[in-house]
């Protein structure tokens, strides 16, 4: 795969940008604050390391030179099938980032210097939604409450919220949004229709009558509205510890004591919806670490469900499993570490049905760590592999633990696999060391 071409890459948010808003007369000077607010973002340290990013780091460098080629041209069309072009030449995973963003520009873009909607905008992101594919306006502000509640609210007249600048919203909404993200990842993605439904009705506390003044539960309003906008911001970070702890500091500068009381219960009741008796081991645990990072203690805290190195147990149990069986024979061969690559990155690339891939997803990125740790000397993989049985079955549900086990034989035995063949290529493609070492991996694995 090539590299990727930034001069065209970058130009993605700035086109999509200038076309929405330009349909009412260009952009405004909160238009552009908010666009170059989106763009110096990809400068923060915790922000996401992704093509994206890297794009709207090459826009922020060569600004001028790219705004003009854009504003020059004529005729669109070359610019939006470049465009097209290159992000259809991304991996994956770095597509699925750069699209989801592009919708965040979308959404800044629309809104009038009030945060309205313009149906003039709308009706420009709409057709940009069908060029390149991001997340419709519709979708990116969709109330979660929609069933349940009148759509006639919009957080940018909401007189309780007048007092707090847009940047300042994003932030107090971001201490909802990483706690939602937490338990969505430790979930796996699947919240499942209860926990969603106790979410609808957590919302909905927002609209008590009688608490409209109340700007904790005008929060709750805001969030209800920007809900997958929010979400996709999180996406745009790195880690959530540092935007929980610096949304949560906003709390008690911005709130009196009565609203931050009536913010701290709001926050314990989408823990109380998001995290019930069936959750992953790994759930709890995360909001554990949530509360602590609340009574001001220093921990870590993960949008994956698991601190990184658990995550590097459990990617070692894999690269273990791997080794074990291709050093069988003494020798490990160059058809085996490639048949390794390809499962990882089937894995890497492949829709997530489960957060336990992330354990293979991650592998490539960090194999640099975690393969000089496999092949040391004194090191044991054996023990690797059960160190990280153990830990998949007391983070994960049964569910994921099995499927993690499923990977880490699956990638054994086509190791064993990708040498063999037997003569003339007839007969068991296993030899008899390797299955020897397979039989040991199954009951380290658990399986009878």
């Amino acid at each position: 795969m090539s590299s990727p071409n930034f001069d065209i890459l970058a130009k993605a948010p700035l086109f999509v940008h200038l076309a929405i808003t330009g349909v009412t007369s260009g952009p405004t000077r909160v238009d552009s604050a908010r666009f170059n607010e989106h763009v110096e973002a990809s400068g923060d340290p915790n922000a996401r390391v992704c093509v994206y990013t890297e794009g709207l780091q090459h826009l922020a460098t060569h600004f001028q030179r790219l705004y003009s080629e854009l504003t020059a041209a004529t005729d669109t069309a070359p610019v939006i099938e470049a465009i097209q072009a290159e992000m259809q030449q991304l991996a994956p995973k770095d597509k699925m980032q750069f699209v989801l963003h592009l919708g965040r520009v979308a959404a800044a873009a629309v809104r009038d210097e009030s945060g309205n909607p313009v149906p003039e905008r709308v009706e420009m992101a709409g057709q940009l939604e069908e060029m390149f594919k991001f997340m419709p306006y519709g979708k990116n502000n969709e109330r979660f409450t929609d069933g349940l509640q009148v759509t006639s609210y919009w957080p940018g007249v909401d007189p309780a919220l007048q007092r707090f600048a847009e940047a300042e919203l994003r932030q107090l909404s971001s201490v909802y949004a990483c706690l939602y993200a937490a338990m969505n990842g430790c979930h796996g993605g699947e919240l499942g229709e209860e926990r969603k439904n106790a979410l609808k009705h957590w919302l909905m506390a927002g609209y008590t009558p009688g608490m409209e003044a109340c700007a904790a539960h005008a929060l709750l309003r805001y969030f209800d509205q920007l809900f997958w906008l929010s979400f996709a911001e999180i996406q745009f970070e790195e880690l959530p510890k540092p935007v929980f702890v610096k949304g949560h500091a906003l709390v008690a500068q911005k709130f009196n004591t009565a609203e931050q009381a009536a913010f701290t219960q709001h926050l314990h009741s989408l823990a109380a919806a998001l995290v019930t008796a069936d959750s992953p081991p790994m759930a709890r645990d995360t909001l554990a670490s949530i509360l602590a990072l609340m009574q001001g203690q220093d921990v870590e805290i993960s949008s994956g469900g698991l601190p990184e190195g658990e995550w590097d147990i459990l990617s070692m149990g894999l690269v273990a499993s791997f080794l074990l069986v291709a050093a069988a024979d003494g020798h490990v061969g160059d058809k085996e570490c490639q048949t390794f690559a390809e499962i990882i990155q089937v894995v890497s690339e492949g829709v997530p049905t489960s957060l336990i891939l992330k354990s293979a997803a991650r592998i490539p990125d960090q194999m640099h760590i975690l393969w000089p740790a496999v092949t040391a000397r004194g090191a044991h993989p054996p023990m690797m592999v059960a160190e990280a049985v153990v830990l998949a079955a007391a983070k994960f549900g049964e569910e994921d633990f099995n499927l993690y086990r499923k990977v880490a034989l699956a990638i054994a035995i086509k190791t064993a696999e990708a040498e063999g063949g037997g003569f003339l290529g007839l007969g068991s493609k296993i030899s008899k060391e390797e299955q020897k070492v397979i039989d040991g991996l199954k009951k380290l694995l658990g399986f009878a």
